[in-house]
């Protein structure tokens, strides 16, 4: 009788490539409660029928494709990397390190992972190594009382073969902390938004993977536009982001026209590992806040007055501080 396994008996880590589809050997964990919420790989079959039948006669078989997605608690900054680019460690103080992510304004290169997932087979271990992931989207969420969560969303051109020999799980980082809602932190407009209920944010690479003549398999990989967007609900204090929003329509001759919300910081969004310390740290800021609507809930008796934001940013750098002079 085959042994039903759990993910007990597997592992999931990663590392970033020096070029696309060159592999490494990964040891990086993605964040605390690891877990893959969705894995494909097709072939792209080309089913050809043939005159004089009604049933297919031959398959062709075009490029290879493989998508994976990754959820987990956010607990240590190194996947920023794979969208924002290596960061830049600056002058360590009292121990602590500060790594920033996206100094480079427009940054045109990707960099692509290679992820490792092993699992025991009931007759031979699997396992499979994916090269030349590229990140389509990377999510951070949180909502009151939970946890911050990390969806990283990837596609990859390269895979070839199994292994039957299992890797060992990636090593913990030396500072790992599991991020919450209640050490968070929401600006706009150079206010700070209390009473806030949820918050995400999403960085969007639109890449698109490249194939050449004689290979069934990716060559390289582009990124297209970087989408930077995002969401928060929180309780209704006061009319200014609803003039933000009207400014920027120009709804009357009073109303002087705004390209985006203005104020010191525009966005800004910040984790801590304890509510008194930045010694582990993730602060997001954002440039060029332009809010897409406005919603106004609860208005109804005995319930909170709530406003809904979605809203989209030009530009964003990530700032995350730490005892470690880099990634692990």
């Amino acid at each position: 009788m085959a042994t039903i396994r759990t993910g007990a008996s597997a592992y999931l880590k990663y590392e970033y490539e020096t070029s696309y589809g060159t592999g490494g050997t990964p040891n990086k964990k993605f964040g605390l409660q690891d877990r893959l919420t969705n894995w494909t790989l097709t072939h792209n079959r080309i089913d050809m029928p043939t005159l004089n039948q009604t049933t297919i006669a031959n398959y062709a078989y075009g490029q290879q494709t493989g998508s994976l997605s990754v959820a987990c608690v956010l607990s240590n900054p190194w996947i920023f990397e794979s969208v924002f680019g290596a960061p830049s460690t600056g002058t360590v103080a009292s121990g602590v390190y500060p790594h920033t992510f996206g100094t480079t304004a427009g940054n045109k290169t990707m960099n692509t992972l290679v992820c490792e997932v092993g699992y025991d087979g009931d007759t031979a271990d699997i396992v499979r190594t994916l090269q030349g992931c590229v990140v389509n989207s990377l999510g951070i969420s949180t909502s009151i009382g939970a946890t911050v969560d990390l969806s990283v969303d990837m596609t990859y051109g390269k895979e070839s073969g199994v292994n039957t020999t299992l890797g060992t799980a990636p090593t913990e980082p030396t500072e790992q902390f599991a991020y919450t809602f209640a050490h968070g932190v929401v600006k706009v407009g150079g206010n700070t938004l209390a009473q806030v209920q949820d918050v995400d944010i999403t960085f969007a690479q639109n890449p698109s993977l490249l194939y050449g003549i004689g290979n069934n398999q990716a060559v390289s990989s582009y990124r297209q536009i970087f989408d930077m967007t995002g969401r928060f609900r929180a309780a209704l204090l006061n009319k200014n982001l609803l003039e933000g929003t009207l400014a920027q329509i120009a709804k009357n001759s009073s109303t002087t026209y705004e390209e985006t919300i203005g104020g010191s910081p525009e966005f800004e969004l910040t984790f801590q590992s304890t509510a008194s310390t930045t010694q582990n740290e993730i602060k997001i800021t954002g440039t060029g806040l332009a809010p897409t609507d406005i919603a106004v809930s609860g208005i109804e008796p005995v319930e909170p007055i709530f406003e809904e934001i979605n809203w989209r940013i030009k530009s964003a750098t990530v700032v995350a501080k730490n005892t470690q002079s880099g990634p692990e």
